[in-house]
């Protein structure tokens, strides 16, 4: 019995496409001044150039966005329909304005989760995918600056960082009390990228010169403009 050939010929349709022209984002450049809360904790330099050189982000990036929102929305749903909650307000907005002497600014940010108990305590919730949550034993310093920022906006007892495994919905949770010296820290992480971005100043590497995160250097959409700088001595 002859073999079937069941390869992929060209006239025929392409589903990756159409899910990746369903996913395709309208650019929107960044303005100087507004910032957001899921990008202060990764390197500075790498949140400088996306305002400075913006990229589109790439489609296989964008199916593990989709994926991660699917989740989340799984898990929404799983508050929303369950009798312990007297209300779960899903995708809150948060505004953050701040001025000092030298510079003003504002962090726009969307809580995953706001859920208010029967016994009336509120809780934030941010929800995260992995690929392999029995391998997260602590939550990620850069999720826990962003529900920092989203504990100092909003009223809460206190915040949940949950990892949900992508292959089987394994979870795992970390709670995360208000700390104000961390928050402060955070807000001084947006001062510096704010002074670095109106005086058009490259910030430094931060990743590449830290042993435990340089890994993560090739893996960002700026890395032969960085290398390029980090050759130029800069």
């Amino acid at each position: 019995m002859p073999e079937k050939d069941f390869s992929f010929k060209s006239d025929d349709i392409n589903i990756e496409k159409v899910i990746d022209d369903y996913l395709e984002e309208e650019a929107r450049p960044k303005k100087i001044g507004s910032y957001y809360p899921s990008e202060i904790g990764m390197c500075i330099r790498r949140s400088y150039y996306s305002y400075i050189i913006p990229k589109e982000t790439a489609p296989s990036a964008r199916r593990i966005f989709a994926l991660g929102n699917n989740l989340h929305n799984f898990i929404a749903q799983a508050l929303k329909d369950s009798d312990q909650f007297q209300s779960v307000e899903e995708e809150k907005p948060i505004k953050i304005e701040y001025a000092d002497g030298s510079t003003s600014f504002s962090i726009y940010g969307r809580i995953d989760d706001y859920i208010v108990t029967k016994s009336g305590k509120r809780i934030i919730i941010e929800a995260k995918s992995t690929g392999d949550v029995s391998k997260v034993n602590q939550p990620d310093p850069k999720h826990v600056m962003q529900i920092m920022l989203y504990l100092s906006a909003q009223a809460a007892d206190y915040g949940i960082l949950l990892y949900a495994d992508k292959k089987n919905l394994e979870l795992r949770q970390f709670r995360v009390d208000y700390d104000d010296t961390v928050n402060k820290k955070v807000i001084n992480r947006f001062k510096d990228l704010d002074f670095h971005l109106r005086n058009n100043k490259l910030p430094p590497p931060e990743y590449y010169v830290d042993d435990k995160k340089v890994w993560e250097c090739k893996y960002c959409p700026y890395f032969s403009e960085c290398m390029q700088a980090i050759a130029n001595g800069d």
